[in-house]
């Protein structure tokens, strides 16, 4: 009888600890998952925001172009186009907060986007609500 419970306790203990690390490397692979995510969101958004950037560039640039033209002053149309610059920059000043939420819900959106969609697909599978595999 006593040879039956060192075994038992020794397999018991030995499968929690392979469970312990099959749990840290779940955590692991999480952590993975979720930092590779945050890294693409930003690497897209950057991406758009540099070629969003050099279309704003060159559309004012055109815009001065076309004011100097107008005006009969090339100084004049790029000092207006300043201060349109400047009219911009502090529209951004004024509501940077809500500009911040707004990137914030973004980014949030994007990396729980994933979680919902298997969410989704896990309760079409099983409408029961049973649990996977029972």
């Amino acid at each position: 009888m006593k040879k039956d419970s060192e075994v038992f306790f020794r397999e018991a203990r030995e499968n929690a600890v392979t469970y312990v690390a099959l749990k840290l490397e779940l955590l692991k692979l999480g952590a993975y998952e979720r930092t590779g995510k945050v890294f693409s969101v930003l690497s897209y958004g950057l991406i758009l925001f540099i070629l969003a950037l050099f279309l704003m560039l060159f559309a004012f640039i055109a815009l001065a172009f076309f004011l100097g033209d107008w005006l009969r002053s090339p100084g004049l149309g790029f000092a207006l186009v300043a201060v349109l610059y400047l009219l911009i920059i502090g529209g951004v000043f004024l509501f940077r907060q809500k500009l911040r939420t707004m990137i914030l819900n973004t980014v949030i959106s994007a990396l729980t986007a994933n979680e919902n969609n298997q969410n989704e697909t896990a309760s079409e599978e099983n409408p029961a609500g049973d649990a996977v595999g029972a």
